[in-house]
């Protein structure tokens, strides 16, 4: 099987930068809070030459804008995003909406660390503020 596989959404909207605005954790909508002094928080997908279904998420975590970034391999199996450390699936996404100017996906995981699974659904738009996705 290739890397998309029957996809249920336009997978040319998803090769883009995009800003975490919303995270919703159990039914409960909050603001995703960016460090004030830094670029928002922020991910996106790569799919071209040298870079061929590339996962990219920056985050930055103190106020001398420290960031951390994640790379993994993402693959597509009709409305699931799979993100893949070598062949070990990491994270699954549910596609809800993708259109130009938002992004929603849902995820199932422990965010709290309380033991229980949480949904969490997540709310973005786009952004790209080192014009690595080249966001039309």
């Amino acid at each position: 099987m290739g890397s998309i596989h029957q996809p249920t959404f336009n997978v040319d909207l998803l090769l883009k930068g995009w800003r975490y605005d919303i995270i919703k954790i159990n039914e409960t909508p909050y603001s995703y809070q960016h460090n004030p002094n830094c670029y928002n928080d922020f991910f996106g997908f790569l799919n071209r030459t040298g870079q061929q279904y590339q996962f990219i998420e920056t985050t930055f975590t103190n106020d001398y804008c420290t960031n951390n970034s994640a790379n993994l391999e993402w693959k597509i199996r009709k409305d699931k995003i799979f993100f893949y450390i070598g062949s070990q699936v990491v994270l699954t996404y549910k596609v809800i909406v993708l259109t130009e100017k938002k992004f929603i996906f849902s995820f199932e995981n422990d965010i709290d660390q309380d033991g229980t699974i949480d949904s969490i659904e997540v709310t973005a738009s786009p952004y790209d503020p080192y014009n690595m996705f080249e966001n039309k």
